[in-house]
């Protein structure tokens, strides 16, 4: 197929650009003004794959109806966590995506693959859930053939959360820090894993006009994903749970002070919900067994603190 992919200079857009042309398909990237080095990375191998960068602005719409012209899918992954100018909740996940399904439709694209995720929903304890939820129903009420797919954390090589964790702990004095009680659930899933739904979702009947939560073997609770990610980074410092009231105060005042705050209140809202899913749809339409979370998606030569 020729697919026309949106966030491929992210973290699952890198692995599933590789993932489309390992198995054969065409691949159009829509840019918005790659950095050279950002380039490089993500085209890496696939100099002699059937791949091009196309301009593309998701939120001022640019560029998309000619990038998608000829494609027969869209795999649509852009998505922000943390607001920046222009680029707000609604701008990106409802509009961006209104933007993008627009053009698909112009373009007669016979399947639409929307990247989601779990608890989005249209009273969404942040904006980043009522949001996604917006982008959900703009592919819904498309009249294209689409699969929505809602992953749980996301990790592997080059992932946001693990990485931002053992940094956090690495780093901390004495003790390594926990959220709360800990308690809330989690079904990490490998990055491979999702690419794998993402690319039978282009074809697989079975999932056409579905919303497909995506979620690892292993449901646990934070206190176990960080005691695994300690183990990984090879932290033996002990948990310190801190009061949940407290890490809010913290968050909301370092959004305040701070242009890259570590944390924002609406994702430590989201934290307190976790994030958990019943696997068998998954594993059902798909043909999925996904990998545990053990090894946190990395190589065991780790730095001991």
């Amino acid at each position: 197929m020729k697919v026309f992919l949106t966030g491929a200079t992210g973290f699952v857009g890198r692995h599933m650009l590789e993932r489309l042309l390992a198995e054969g398909h065409a691949v159009r990237a829509a840019s918005r003004g790659l950095p050279e080095q950002k380039a490089r990375l993500v085209q890496g191998s696939h100099k002699d794959g059937d791949f091009q960068w196309v301009p593309g602005h998701i939120v001022e719409g640019t560029g998309l109806d000619h990038g998608v012209q000829g494609c027969d899918a869209v795999i649509h992954l852009v998505g922000i966590i943390v607001e920046k100018g222009t680029n707000t909740f609604e701008n990106v996940h409802h509009l961006g995506t209104r933007n993008v399904v627009e053009a698909a439709k112009k373009a007669g694209v016979n399947r639409f693959v929307q990247m989601s995720a779990l608890g989005v929903r249209a009273d969404g304890v942040a904006p980043y859930q009522s949001t996604k939820w917006k982008g959900e129903e703009e592919v819904r009420q498309s009249g294209i053939p689409f699969c929505i797919l809602r992953p749980s954390l996301i990790f592997g090589e080059g992932d946001g959360f693990v990485t931002q964790m053992m940094a956090t702990m690495r780093s901390a004095p004495l003790f390594r820090p926990v959220p709360g009680d800990g308690t809330p659930k989690f079904r990490p899933i490998a990055v491979e894993d999702v690419t794998t739904c993402f690319v039978r979702a282009l074809t697989y009947e079975s999932a056409t006009n579905q919303t497909v939560d995506l979620g690892g073997a292993d449901e646990l609770t934070l206190n176990e994903v960080l005691a695994e990610i300690a183990r990984c980074a090879g932290v033996r410092k002990p948990a310190a749970h801190i009061p949940m009231p407290l890490m809010m105060a913290g968050a909301s005042v370092a959004q305040k002070l701070l242009k890259n705050p570590p944390v924002t209140v609406d994702q430590l809202r989201m934290l307190k919900e976790g994030s958990t899913c019943d696997i068998g749809p998954m594993k059902r339409i798909f043909g999925v067994n996904p990998r545990g979370f053990k090894g946190c998606g990395r190589s065991p030569d780790v730095t001991t603190n």
